[in-house]
């Protein structure tokens, strides 16, 4: 017998053995975050799924939620609008910067080409006729395709021509929401439909390689339901069979390969964010009772109504249909009928941890949206090092913002304009259209934009002045890192106020000295 039970016992710890063996992890991850077997991680479900599985299938709900809470506040809203105010500001600048060396031109002629040709520019884009809807500038459409790229996940540019008399210039661009891009959709069909050689994903057209061959526009917003036209989509090459030039610009952030259509910028927070609203109005909600209510009336009998039916003056009552609902305002005075007890009430009592709660969140929040909470707040309470180190880590993202923004939308515009404004003859630029590499020479152009801000002027001066003279930067950046300014107009500027004041003054100012 004894035999037996040790014969069992040794069988047992075979089979446990033989299990460990088989389930042993063998590797380090296998052991932590891949682990099965921890507890902390069983209730963990996972699925993976390409860039069109996770983002462009479900890009539709995401820009509804996105919306929904941009149009409410807080966070939401805040984060998308400070980035845009940074990045785009008053408006992102030209400065054409031609590769005069290349096209052996002398400095003068070059800075006379470059003067010339961004008047020629400002002809253009500070004239409500190069939108073709006639309603804004080119500046202010910056702002616009910038937000709503943010708010939608992408946006959309579209090229045209249509003539004007207040301008030479027959370009103009139409920015299009991001629902007007889509598949056509009949029945039974789905979201990606496949092409002869390729697939619509969401309304972009690729070839079997990936790329980027048509969008499908529609004629009007899919959501506008009480639009009378009918719903069709047309399809627009991406770029032009003679030129390859860009018939359209795509505005988007990618984060995946293989992805078409862009995300939200508050799509990682959406869950946080909609949980912090309901909780902040929960909180408003309770405030407000608060103020309101003194005493609740208790009765031992029943009542065919609300006691509270009352508080209000009929002629003054929202609505007396729901036999399950009363209303409240500030001062009630309730007549209390035979019967019945008057008790005191606090409707939510206070909440001690709301504030750390709140500050919690939006650090969160902030760190999804890579703004520090202070910038994403507006609310500053630390020293100076604290502060500049807050500013100059947003600062980082805005530039990274502002480059992408310059590469998808400023330039290839500014190219568009510059190659009808050659054609024409308005500009004179030999070889534009006949060399890529003139073209590319005669395109240079530098964006400026508006600048970080400063916290302590003098110390920021002084420090930008050391960097020159240790030749770590120039004049002409630190103009532009300063106040987005340009500093040969600066130089151009200054020289003239001089003459004045020394006409002004009869003489020579003081540090000046005469040759």
């Amino acid at each position: 017998m004894a035999e037996e039970r040790k014969s069992a016992a040794e069988q047992a710890r075979a089979l446990r053995g033989a299990y460990r063996k088989a389930h042993a992890p063998k590797m380090s991850y296998q052991r932590h975050g891949a682990s099965w077997r921890l507890n902390s991680l069983r209730g963990w479900l996972t699925a993976l799924g390409d860039a069109n599985t996770d983002i462009d299938s479900n890009a539709s709900t995401l820009r509804e939620r996105s919306r929904d809470l941009i149009s409410g506040g807080g966070l939401a809203r805040s984060g998308p609008k400070t980035l845009t105010t940074n990045v785009v500001g008053w408006g992102i600048q030209p400065k054409p910067k031609i590769d005069g060396e290349y096209l052996g031109l002398s400095d003068e002629a070059r800075e006379a080409w470059e003067r010339h040709t961004l008047r020629e520019w400002n002809l253009w884009a500070k004239n409500q006729m190069c939108d073709a809807a006639r309603q804004q500038n080119f500046y202010q459409m910056q702002e616009l395709a910038f937000f709503s790229a943010l708010a939608s996940g992408d946006a959309f540019v579209a090229f045209g021509m249509k003539e004007n008399k207040r301008t030479p210039y027959r370009l103009v661009i139409r920015i299009l929401e991001a629902d007007r891009i889509g598949t056509p959709m009949s029945a039974g069909s789905s979201l990606i439909q496949a092409t002869a050689d390729g697939m619509i994903i969401d309304g972009i057209e690729i070839d079997r390689e990936g790329a980027v061959k048509k969008y499908w526009v529609a004629n009007r917003s899919p959501l506008a339901e009480a639009n009378p036209l009918t719903l069709e989509y047309i399809a627009v090459d991406a770029f032009g069979s003679e030129t390859d030039m860009p018939n359209m610009l795509h505005i988007v952030n990618y984060e995946r390969p293989e992805q078409r259509r862009g995300v939200p910028f508050v799509a990682p927070s959406i869950e946080v964010l909609k949980q912090f609203d309901r909780y902040i109005n929960s909180e408003l909600a309770g405030n407000l009772m608060r103020s309101m209510l003194a005493l609740f009336i208790t009765s031992e009998e029943d009542t065919p109504k609300f006691p509270m039916d009352e508080a209000i003056d009929p002629e003054e009552r929202i609505s007396d249909d729901d036999d399950m609902q009363f209303e409240l305002a500030p001062g009630i005075i309730q007549k209390l009928p035979a019967g019945m007890k008057v008790q005191t009430v606090d409707p939510t009592g206070s909440n001690t941890a709301f504030q750390s709660f709140v500050e919690t969140l939006e650090q969160l929040t902030g760190s999804a949206m890579e703004i520090p909470k202070e910038v994403l707040t507006k609310k500053y309470e630390s020293n100076y090092t604290a502060a500049r180190s807050s500013k100059l880590d947003f600062w980082q993202v805005v530039r990274v913002y502002r480059s992408h923004f310059n590469d998808m939308f400023n330039q290839p515009i500014y190219e568009a304009w510059l190659s009808e404004a050659v054609a024409t003859g308005r500009i004179d630029a030999p070889g534009f259209f006949d060399d890529p590499l003139m073209r590319q020479a005669w395109c240079g152009c530098m964006w400026i934009g508006a600048s970080m801000g400063h916290i302590d002027p003098m110390k920021e001066a002084n420090a930008a002045e050391k960097r020159v003279q240790l030749n770590m930067t120039t004049e002409e950046q630190e103009a532009m890192e300063y106040n987005g300014n340009d500093w040969s107009e600066n130089v151009i500027q200054r020289r003239r106020e001089m003459a004045e004041r020394r006409d002004m003054d009869g003489g020579t100012q003081e540090g000046e000295t005469t040759t």
